[in-house]
């Protein structure tokens, strides 16, 4: 009870953000009024949307405002005035706006999404509203467009003046704290004694982090702290990141089969190893020269002893102590990159393989999902403009309003109606705190500062919800609707009948969006991983059949970017769930030892590829199987191909392409059967198994 009240008690740093928010809004009301705008309560609303605590994102939210109004205002003066006499055209190119710009949000998924969104219902607010009066087409998206400019602008310049909170120190502490838990991972996965969901649940979580540190890293270049010129390095350690993660999970993979073969008894030099990396890895600090060629000389060490034992023990030797040099070079280039973000500098990295630098992150993008919510957005503006349309009722653009624009606003959500309902109830607060101060405070208001005495009364308080992520629904609604729906103004203008009409308009649109939503949108978090999951599966499979050498940077990023939207996503799931029940973590490393062995199958000779292909298409067959059936699991037959091209590699002479290809052949045997012993298989020639065995003495 204690933990929870904390979590809720406002803090100093949030009083200050109400405050600073709370002046914006008045200084841009005072600016509105002073200069006779349209509607100055536009410009107040504008300063709690875009309201952040971080001046950063505060500024950046505000300009893809600001863009995406300009959109949408100019998209208003090209339809309004050419489809007016025909409100069903008219009804149908806005819902076909806002859908195309809802759907072009979804795939965006960086912070400049707002943008996209915006435009789409800007046109609805713009365009619904004056299709009584189209000839004010072009001067009201123009009035609309220069007052959240003006709050935009009020916004920023007090969050940048008042007490500024910088991202840069905000992204520098989180920096420090994904490397503080990768580290802590990398330690539990090399001494633990066997598969535990807790190191599952560890990846999980920085699979979240890494991928939503690429959207953070957008605020920070629009701060003024040091750190917005190292948004490059910034960007470069995020690939870094994401790169770890199969590299930590490979690692516990070889280790349990390494542990498995050798009777729980790793090699001395595989122990020392361990021991060494685990010091590193604690110390958080770089290694010298010195220490990496003495970690290299172990590595060498460690094969040898594993290639002394057996076959398929040298094989694990060399796909732990590959593993482990990645995992030391990554995390090298880590604490490298976390010094150059602080102090400026541009030193070398040392990881440098299969390259990990794009222009453009390669996200998961969900073309599916995108076009079903720009549906729903098209639906739920067909009814309500219906309902406008048939009624002739005088305020029933409100309805059509809040109708699209509540459906963009909670799109990006799995289940957007429990969020949507919120809203809807705050809104009916706001209405009724909204009736009472309007009706019983605002007549006795005279002036410019007892209005802003009195408002500050409800939005400071208000404004305090906003900084909790479990009220932020609450204080973001209100602060929001309870300007609009007083409709301040430079002088008292009080009608019951216009108040009454145009909230309840307000009312019917956002029930229209949440019924709509929850007839045809609504899906659950299981539905959209398993979505995600199948996606993944398709990529493995595509990969499997490539003809040409794939991008192994671009692709292994999406990889993880799909594992990093389905994490958080399992913890809604129920645990008897096939979709909780699956093996994200394995899927991954499959995948990314599919591309490896792709990729060193295009540098062998055409005459010793025929084993890998077998591999390939059993890999191929698998994961189809998967897509349809998700519990599908490898046969015996893909093992024994997988253990055929092990001996027929075993006789080649060493090389890169050869070692690489044995690597990700061994990743593949002991990720997909774990439990299961390596063998000579029985249909291979004698003189080939009496070949291999002797180049693997």
């Amino acid at each position: 009870m204690t933990s929870s009240h904390n979590a809720i008690s406002p803090t100093v740093g949030d009083v200050v953000f109400s405050i600073k928010t709370f002046i914006a809004a008045m200084l841009a009301l005072l600016i509105a009024l002073c200069f006779d705008l349209t509607n100055p309560y536009w410009a107040v609303s504008t300063v709690y949307i875009v309201a952040h605590p971080l001046s950063g994102a505060n500024t950046s939210k505000a300009i893809y405002r600001l863009i995406g109004t300009a959109l949408g205002g100019a998209m208003t003066i090209v339809l309004v005035p050419n489809l007016v006499d025909s409100p069903e055209l008219l009804t149908l190119a806005i819902a076909l706006w806002m859908a195309f710009c809802l759907g072009v949000s979804m795939l965006d998924r960086t912070p400049r999404s707002y943008s996209f969104m915006l435009a789409g219902y800007t046109t609805a607010l713009t365009g619904f509203p004056i299709v009584a009066s189209p000839e004010t087409a072009f001067t009201y998206p123009v009035a609309r467009v220069e007052e959240i400019a003006l709050g935009i602008i009020c916004a920023a310049v007090v969050s940048r003046l008042v007490f500024p909170r910088h991202a840069g120190p905000v992204l520098a502490a989180r920096i420090d704290a994904w490397v503080g838990d990768v580290a802590a991972l990398a330690i539990a996965t090399l001494k633990s004694t066997g598969k535990d969901d807790a190191l599952q649940a560890g990846a999980r979580k920085l699979a979240a982090d890494a991928v939503d540190l690429h959207s953070f890293t957008t605020h920070v270049a629009y701060d003024t702290s040091g750190l917005r010129d190292m948004v490059g390095r910034t960007r470069t350690l995020q690939q870094r990141m994401v790169a770890m993660l199969p590299i930590v999970s490979g690692l516990a993979d070889v280790l349990h089969a390494f542990k498995a073969a050798t009777d729980g008894r790793l090699t001395p030099a595989a122990n020392e190893l361990v021991d060494r990396t685990t010091d590193l890895l604690s110390r958080r600090s770089a290694y010298s020269d010195a220490e990496r060629q003495e970690l290299l000389a172990l590595m060498d060490k460690a094969e040898r002893e594993g290639q002394e034992q057996q076959e398929w023990n040298g094989l694990l030797a060399h796909n732990f102590t590959a593993r482990l040099r990645d995992l030391l070079q990554i995390w090298n280039d880590c604490l490298t990159l976390r010094e150059d973000i602080e102090t400026g500098g541009r030193r070398e990295l040392r990881w440098q393989r299969f390259g990990t630098l794009f222009s453009r992150a390669p996200i998961h993008r969900d073309y599916g999902m995108a076009i079903h919510s720009g549906l729903s957005v098209m639906l739920s503006t067909f009814i309500a403009t219906a309902l406008w349309i048939y009624t002739g009722w005088p305020q029933g653009s409100a309805a059509a309003m809040m109708a699209g624009v509540l459906c963009c606003i909670f799109a990006t959500m799995d289940d957007p109606a429990p969020m949507m309902l919120k809203f809807l109830y705050i809104s009916i607060v706001a209405i009724i705190a909204a009736f009472i101060f309007e009706f019983g405070l605002l007549p006795l208001i005279h002036g410019y500062v007892s209005l802003a005495a009195a408002l500050g009364l409800i939005l400071i308080p208000a404004g305090l919800l906003m900084t909790k992520p479990s009220l932020m629904i609450y204080g973001l609604g209100f602060c929001v609707n309870f300007p609009s729906m007083l409709a301040l103004q430079d002088r008292l203008n009080p009608d019951l009948g216009s108040f009454a009409n145009s909230n309840i308009a307000l009312v019917v649109g956002l029930v229209i969006a949440c019924g709509t939503t929850v007839l045809v949108r609504s899906v659950g978090a299981e539905w959209t991983a398993y979505r995600v999951l199948r996606a993944g599966w398709a990529d493995i499979v595509a990969v499997a059949r490539e003809t040409d050498a794939p991008d192994f940077a671009r692709l292994s990023y999406r990889m993880v970017d799909r594992f990093g939207l389905v994490a958080p996503r399992l913890a809604m799931i129920p645990r008897e769930s096939q979709v909780a029940q699956s093996d994200i973590l394995r899927d991954l490393r499959n995948g990314l030892n599919t591309m490896e062995l792709q990729r060193h199958r295009q540098l062998l000779a055409r005459d010793n590829r025929a084993p890998i292909d077998e591999v390939l298409s059993g890999v191929a067959a698998l994961y189809q199987r998967k897509q349809k059936h998700g519990d599908a699991q490898a046969g015996e037959g893909l093992r024994e191909a997988i253990d055929r091209s092990l001996v027929r590699l075993m006789p080649l002479s060493p090389s890169s392409p050869v070692e690489g290809a044995r690597r990700a052949i061994t990743g593949l045997r002991y990720s997909l059967y774990p439990d299961t012993a390596f063998s000579m298989p029985a249909v291979a020639d004698e003189a080939d198994v009496q070949h291999a065995k002797e180049n693997a003495a």
